[in-house]
């Protein structure tokens, strides 16, 4: 073999190991992207189920048992309530558990209100959900309302601690990030 032979060679071979590097990174890549999107749709799930469970309660404390209030009448103090979250007597609970336990002390939309809970998906990640409700106004872009109104909004943030180095290279001093998932839902009386 001559000189031109060996160069060929050497020059192949150097193509083929970055041709193999660049497909293994990009295989990782791929494997990123994929954990990423499930944990999204976990996340996502998790903040959507806590939006159906309280928007299939009653719009508010005074307003359970199917009484009505009257179209007519503008929601004043004394007419919704003023105070938002748990009725007075009912223990915020946070903890894995409270997946199994029946909701009894949430009767209307508001008592989700300073709601948090982790969650744990087996094999899968630990999530935290924190939940805030209060009033909007009627108008749009739908801010904020100090006085009660015919809406209430849900914000919901759904956290999980990705271990980075699932991700990354392992010898990184990036350990844990964290990633939020944010809904919002607006929740009317009529």
């Amino acid at each position: 073999m001559n000189t031109g032979q060996t160069m060929l060679v050497l020059c192949a071979l150097i193509l083929l190991g970055t041709t193999v590097f660049s497909v293994n990174r990009n295989n990782l890549n791929n494997g990123t992207i994929l954990r990423q999107t499930e944990l999204g749709i976990y996340a996502v799930s998790l903040g959507t189920s806590i939006i159906q469970r309280a928007s299939g309660m009653s719009f508010d404390e005074k307003t359970i048992g199917g009484s009505s209030i009257p179209s007519s009448v503008l929601p004043v103090a004394g007419v919704l309530s003023t105070t938002l979250g748990r009725d007075s007597g009912a223990a915020n609970i946070v903890g894995p558990t409270e997946l199994a336990q029946k909701d009894n002390t949430f009767d209307d939309f508001d008592d989700y209100n300073k709601f948090a809970r982790d969650t744990t998906i087996q094999g899968v990640e630990n999530f935290h959900i924190n939940a805030w409700v209060y009033y909007v106004n009627q108008t749009k872009p739908y801010s904020k309302s100090t006085t009660p109104t015919w809406l209430k909004q849900i914000d919901i943030a759904v956290n999980n601690t990705i271990s980075r180095k699932v991700f990354e290279n392992p010898n990184e001093t990036i350990d844990k990030g964290t990633d939020t998932i944010k809904i919002s839902y607006i929740f009317s009386f009529y």
